[in-house]
């Protein structure tokens, strides 16, 4: 791993949560939960028992709150299990253990000394005080499926309670603890275990928001990178029916060539085997032979071993259970659930990403078909001052700015609306240095820049879209709908905010035709 650029100072992409400090600068107690008052804290009744959290200026917050059994023992590598009733009151007044991941000497995305643990699956919760029916945001953090917790994200609840909102950010499991198909596992009731967590999650929401003031019905669910695959295939899956009633979606994937498919569904050209790909990773761990690793040799091994081994990103797998398809391909098919949606990217989309994604150059050229010449052809602006630059910028359009184009006017399918975005604000300062905003800038930007108008008008489409499911309002430029019309419109976030359509066409229909063609036989008439 590499520190990012030094487009945000000291912050790089795995602690760009860090910055979320300034939100608060009263309620500090958030940062380690350990400033509470002496006396007793908020309580509220859940479905599984009594909490007590902590109050701190007009907020209500509770932290570590279970929402599934420990997936320890023989529950590793199965789907979460139901949370045991406690009685008594359950002190909810820090952050539960981190998932385990692998921890850096330059960075992390957990904070140091906070414990790791198997025993992760945990959730934390932000109300106003006096809540009643208020929309919910669920926000599902990042990391490429291999760091990361709720813990930093939560910083964030003092801006939520200002604007209204409950606020619920989580933990699931990740690497190779999180995502395995082996021969050696049952996989019957899928692989994706870590998008089971996210599944159980919402959940507990459904079933206990309304104690905490919220409404179950107004449940926006929101990510970047990661969390935003996560947000995609939360939207692909029929197992969220009726958890969901709009979702967010920033830099995600749903349109990516090279997403593991097990033996349970159809093959598609160039995807990889998640039952090789598991074969392979559990030798390397075990140190066997892949023939010769047992399910008991799995069940030996301890989570360090599993996060030692972590090398890019992990990718969810297409299983036929937790994901029957991918995520653009059920959008398609106007499968998803019909729900408003949100999706956009950064304009420099592979800054920071593509150098740690674990995807190489011959990767991406593998992924034109034949047509890299073209492709270096369409992005000639970008490999004319660079290789890196060239790769870096197709990478980021190829994997993120398609996916929301396509998810976005895929809603039109559910007639519903799809509401398309480009982030596309640099510092001035840094503007004769970088290409573009990298990845995650859009997320770092809106929730850290409060002296910025660009920032301020993010915020307000996203706080209405969570709470009306459309994000425009009053004094804000009209945001249509991405399939509003045979022209792509987008919102463009620059030093102010501007409609364009058909932002790099060319480029986004040369990456159309390379996805059309790949997953053609799924797209043909049933």
């Amino acid at each position: 791993m590499k520190k990012t650029s030094k487009m945000f100072g000291q912050c790089t992409l795995a602690m760009l949560f860090i910055v979320l400090a300034v939100v608060d600068v009263q309620s500090g107690a958030l940062a380690g939960g350990t400033d509470a008052a002496p006396d007793a804290g908020p309580r509220v009744q859940t479905r599984e028992g009594a909490l007590e959290g902590l109050s701190l200026n007009g907020l209500q917050a509770f932290m570590g709150i279970p929402f599934a059994a420990p997936p320890i023992g023989e529950q590793r590598w199965q789907p979460p299990g139901d949370v045991k009733n406690w009685s008594g009151t359950r002190q909810a007044k820090d952050f539960g253990s981190a998932c385990p991941q692998r921890v850096y000497d330059d960075f992390d995305m957990i904070p140091k000394g906070r414990a790791m643990d198997e025993d992760c699956l945990s959730l934390n919760v932000s109300a106003p005080n006096g809540a009643a029916d208020l929309p919910v945001l669920v926000m599902i953090h990042g990391g490429g499926f291999v760091e990361g917790s709720g813990e930093y994200l939560f910083q964030l609840a003092p801006l939520m309670k200002a604007k209204g909102v409950i606020f619920v950010t989580l933990n699931y499991r990740l690497a190779g603890l999180g995502f395995l198909a082996h021969p050696e596992l049952d996989g019957g009731q899928g692989v994706n275990f870590g998008l089971m967590d996210q599944m159980a999650a919402l959940r507990w929401v459904n079933r206990n928001i309304a104690a905490f003031g919220g409404d179950p019905k107004k449940v926006t669910i929101v990510g970047v990178s990661a969390g935003a695959m996560s947000v995609n295939m939360l939207m692909a899956s029929p197992d969220t029916k009726g958890l969901i009633a709009g979702a967010i979606s920033q830099s995600g994937y749903g349109t990516w060539a090279r997403q593991p498919r097990t033996s349970n569904v159809v093959a598609l050209a160039d995807a990889p085997s998640a039952e090789a790909m598991g074969l392979e990773l559990a030798s390397e761990v075990t140190g066997k032979p892949a023939d010769e690793v047992m399910r008991k040799d799995l069940y030996a091994t301890t989570a360090k071993q599993w996060t030692d081994v972590v090398r890019g990103f992990t990718m969810p797998i297409i299983d036929g259970v937790t994901q029957t398809e991918e995520a653009a391909i059920i959008f398609a098919q106007g499968k998803q659930h019909p729900v408003p949606y949100m999706s956009g990217g950064t304009s420099y989309d592979g800054g920071e990403s593509f150098v740690i994604s674990g995807v190489s150059r011959e990767d991406l050229i593998g992924m034109t078909d034949g047509q890299a010449d073209r492709m270096r052809k369409l992005w000639a602006d970008d490999f004319s001052v660079s290789e890196e630059q060239g790769f870096t910028r197709f990478f980021g359009d190829f994997r993120y700015l398609y996916s929301a184009q396509n998810m976005t006017r895929s809603m039109d399918n559910v007639e519903r609306s799809g509401y398309l975005f480009m982030f596309d604000y640099v510092p001035p300062e840094l503007r004769a240095e970088v290409p573009g905003a990298p990845h995650a800038a859009d997320q770092v930007t809106m929730w850290s820049r409060f002296d910025l108008p660009v920032a301020g008008a993010m915020r307000d489409y996203f706080f209405n879209f969570m709470k009306t499911g459309n994000p425009n309002g009053k004094g804000l430029v009209s945001w249509p709908a991405a399939a509003e019309s045979e022209s792509v419109r987008w919102i463009v976030f620059e030093d102010n905010t501007v409609q364009k359509d058909d932002i790099r066409a060319q480029k986004m229909a040369f990456i159309d035709a390379l996805w059309r063609a790949r997953v053609a036989p799924l797209l043909a008439p049933q």
